[in-house]
């Protein structure tokens, strides 16, 4: 077929090894992002930062809770749950 592999012979070998394929005939190389950290670790937030989010959006109108959540890049999930332990006292 014009020395293109069909796909039946591309990936005979290595069907079910868990080896990626780059399509060259050989295994891709995994290489590590420089960008990413090896380990995520969970942001932890003060009571005393979370308050003081929570009063400053007690006093905000309509419209502008969303700016003041995109200013500190957090999200409404994060409000809900800080309510929530507010109102029950944690």
């Amino acid at each position: 077929m014009d020395g293109v592999a069909s796909g039946k012979e591309r990936e005979g070998p290595r069907r079910g090894t868990g080896i990626p394929f780059s399509g060259a005939g050989t295994p891709a190389p995994e290489r590590a992002d420089p960008e990413v950290a090896e380990r995520a670790s969970r942001r932890k937030f003060t009571a005393q930062y979370k308050l003081g989010l929570l009063e400053e959006t007690d006093h905000c109108e309509a419209g502008e809770i969303g700016a003041l959540l995109r200013r500190e890049g957090r999200y409404s999930s994060h409000l809900s749950t800080w309510k929530r332990q507010r109102e029950g006292g944690l």
